[in-house]
């Protein structure tokens, strides 16, 4: 048995459900302390972020405090550069929450990672663009009789003459950007 499958079972019993959906300050404590550790600032250095007291950061990362304000989670949103979701949910996704979770998911990166990792990702597509691109290219081989990627991802491609027209080539040149690589798409 899986343990979403334990929990879901568990959650048959109107009270462990109950207690288990009550139990957000537990998560949110150990959220709070993984993210300010991720940051590598001490307690205090947060307090001083937030124009709070270094007790009351202790306070929030303790698992038995459970009384936030939804104020005071904005406020820890804005510090961490994190969004902050504040939702009614189906059992569901709370059981698809604890089964996964991981220091990463409970840390999760803030905007300037994220916006790093977007970065990486739009950078695989457009290797993987270019890729697809040539493969068509050279697919119609018939048309071409050279094609160059160079490191810059700038594509040469010599022509060969139709076999209709006067025989000459030429050498064309084509910068690939992001943008035309998905204009392109």
């Amino acid at each position: 048995m899986t343990k979403r499958q334990q929990i879901l079972r568990s959650l048959e019993n109107e009270e462990y459900r109950r207690e288990f959906a009550a139990d957000v300050g537990t998560s949110l404590a150990i959220q709070i302390r993984l993210l300010r550790e991720k940051c590598g600032w001490t307690q205090e250095e947060l307090a001083q972020r937030m124009g709070k007291r270094q007790e009351t950061i202790s306070q929030w990362e303790n698992p038995d405090y459970g009384r936030y304000t939804l104020n005071t989670l904005k406020e820890l949103a804005a510090a961490y550069d994190v969004a902050l979701l504040v939702r009614f949910a189906p059992f569901s996704d709370l059981v698809d929450w604890v089964a996964n979770l991981t220091p990463q998911r409970l840390a999760p990166p803030n905007f300037a990672e994220e916006l790093r990792a977007v970065g990486d990702q739009m950078a695989l597509l457009q290797e993987d663009s270019t890729k697809t691109q040539l493969a068509t290219l050279a697919y119609q081989e018939s048309l071409f009789s050279t094609i160059f990627l160079d490191e810059n991802l700038r594509l040469e491609i010599e022509h060969k003459a139709a076999p209709t027209l006067v025989p000459t080539t030429s050498l064309v040149s084509v910068t690939l950007t992001p943008e035309r690589i998905y204009d392109a798409a």
